[in-house]
């Protein structure tokens, strides 16, 4: 049991066994061996599974092994072996789903994140791929990838001064596409363009927007004009709920962006679940993911390594004969004698001094170095405290008068001395930390009571207050907060003490010096910072003050794959679908 106790399960449980083989009816051994079975398993496999949560796979399959040793049969262990087995594969793996995304496999890439994430569910390599793979799914979602097909295609048009009915029918005969148009649309409404191998949808978007003009898409292969009123929008536009679940940033402070900015009207909170959800437009909510997505980021840490030091010098020295303030004459059997029996009969055979003079020296050197060095992990723009010392109690008195006589009532106050540190830590974006310190180092001395009992005491502090930026593992030290104390005392003769050189004869010297000086070491090492994100990732396209809208992007086309070279081929062999001719007049 001994030996259970200090961890080393396998030969505790041997000796166990050996003892239950040498006395097998002894049930205290076999309740014994039993229990120690049972304890040594399930601390191993905690162990092994914490091992395994801060991804030590090899301590944790030491863990494992150390289990079937002593109980060949546990399911849980081989589970978990088989499991750390699979995860020599997982880097191949991950490779194969980066290539499949690479490529447009959508579905064999999250095949990969999801057997990666059922083995390993913090694998960062497999969560960024599937932070990859939904950001993909956004952009290439579309509801119709036919009318998509066709609105990519390349259209040359010239009109001047033409019915818009008449364009959007040129436009149905080459692409492909049919036009439906409100019924409050005014026939009479004209357009002129002219534009050269163009994408139809920015040939629609342009005609639109001249005539200040909204489409809708129907199906696959039907686009409905409607015009540009606020009855209109709400008859005709599609609108979209979200829920989005807000990790790092307060719901609230997320309402108040998506309102200033996205002047969404229908938003609700959820401060239970920090969440916040919204119905808008599709491209509004759109947006708002892309705010929430580079605002709800985690707050930055960092570890502030501290060391405080004070380091006292006290010396002390004491020399000198130390003489009474008062002398008083007995008899050698111990019996006094007054002044005037003294002066009377003096004998000195049957007299003495008392007390007699004392001969001090004392010499004292005192070296007194306090050290605290805490570690405090702080988020960004925290205050972080640490007081290491004591409260000392403060008794005050309050006298109020009465009939009777004064009546006086104490009460108790605490007062913090010893060391008292805040650091408030603000983490930039270049790896530098700015520091606010506020240091203190204070002790208290009692001092004599009052008439009323009341005890006051005395604070020596000393304190520093800095703001300091300092790189990732950059240390400095703040040094200077010097005290020095000198103070001589002295007990002789008058007189006969102030000799040069024979004075020490008539008298004692203490001379007592003192110095003493506060240290501050700090070190910042940044745990989290903010993630770097690219100007391209937080600038995007948000449409116009009246329209709000962002422009649909085209699925990233990996150099070298086959897609870039089908991309490459299209636009040279693609060619103008029509070319109207420009007309003076619109024809019948």
């Amino acid at each position: 049991m001994a030996l259970i106790e200090e961890g080393q399960y396998e030969a505790g449980i041997s000796r166990l066994e050996e003892g239950v083989r040498d006395n097998p009816r002894d049930t205290e051994l076999h309740l014994a061996l039993n229990h120690a079975r049972a304890r040594s398993v399930t601390a191993l496999l905690a162990q092994a599974d914490l091992d395994r949560s801060t991804r030590d796979f090899a301590s944790a399959a030491q863990g494992y092994q150390r289990v079937l040793v002593i109980e060949p049969n546990n399911q849980r262990a081989k589970d978990a072996l088989r499991q750390l087995e699979q995860l020599t594969t997982v880097k191949d793996r991950l490779t194969q789903g980066e290539t499949d995304l690479r490529r447009g496999d959508l579905v064999g890439a999250e095949r990969q994140v999801r057997y990666i994430l059922a083995l390993d569910p913090k694998n960062d390599g497999a969560l960024a791929l599937r932070h990859s793979i939904d950001e993909v799914n956004s952009r290439t979602n579309v509801p119709n990838p036919q009318l998509r097909t066709r609105l990519e295609r390349p259209v040359t048009l010239e009109f001047r001064d033409a019915n818009l009915k008449v364009i959007f029918e040129v436009l149905s005969q080459v692409a492909g596409l049919n036009f439906i148009f409100d019924k409050d649309l005014r026939p009479e409404l004209k357009a002129t363009i002219f534009v050269r191998d163009v994408r139809i949808e920015d040939a629609i978007e342009l005609l639109l927007q001249q005539n200040q003009l909204h489409q809708k898409v129907v199906n696959e292969n039907t686009i409905l004009i409607y015009p540009d009123s606020p009855q209109k929008t709400k008859d005709y536009q599609e609108l979209v709920m979200r829920t989005f679940y807000l990790t790092n940033i307060d719901a609230n402070t997320a309402l108040n962006m998506v309102k200033t900015m996205l002047k969404t009207r229908d938003v609700f909170v959820d401060e239970r679940l920090n969440t916040l959800s919204l119905r808008d437009t599709p491209d509004a909510v759109r947006m708002a993911e892309k705010l929430l997505q580079s605002q709800d980021q985690s707050n930055p840490e960092v570890v502030l390594e501290v060391e405080v030091m004070e380091v006292a010098r006290n010396r002390i020295l004491e020399l000198g004969l130390q003489w009474p303030n008062t002398f008083g004459v007995v008899n050698t059997d111990g019996s006094a004698v007054t002044l005037l029996d003294q002066l009377r009969h003096i004998d000195p055979g049957r007299i003495t001094i008392s007390p007699s003079p004392q001969l001090k020296v004392n010499a004292q050197d005192n070296d007194i170095n306090t050290l605290a060095s805490p570690v405090i992990r702080v988020s960004n723009k925290e205050q972080a405290r640490i007081h290491i010392g004591q409260r000392v109690p403060i008794v005050s008195a309050t006298s109020v008068p009465s009939t009777q006589g004064p009546v006086i009532t104490e009460s108790i106050t605490y007062l913090d001395v010893g060391l008292k540190l805040e650091v408030t830590p603000v983490v930039h974006l270049n790896n530098e930390v700015a520091i606010k310190v506020a240091l203190e180092v204070s002790n208290a001395t009692p001092l004599e009571p009052t008439r009323n009992g009341t005890i006051p005491v005395q604070v020596d502090t000393r304190n520093a207050q800095t703001t300091l930026r300092l790189h990732d593992g950059e240390t400095q030290i703040l040094a200077g907060l010097v005290r020095n104390d000198h103070g001589s005392t002295g007990n002789k003769i008058p007189g006969l003490g102030d000799i040069p050189g024979l004075g020490r004869l008539f008298g004692s010297n203490k001379d007592t010096v003192g110095k003493s000086e506060l240290v501050l070491s700090i070190t910042p090492r940044i745990v989290r910072n903010l993630p770097y994100q690219s100007p391209s990732d937080m600038e995007f396209s948000s449409g116009t003050e009246t329209s709000m809208r962002i422009p649909m992007q085209e699925p990233a086309v990996v150099e070298g794959s086959d897609d870039a070279k089908d991309a490459v081929a299209k636009p040279m062999a693609a060619q103008p679908l029509a070319v109207a001719p420009i007309q003076t007049k619109p024809q019948p």
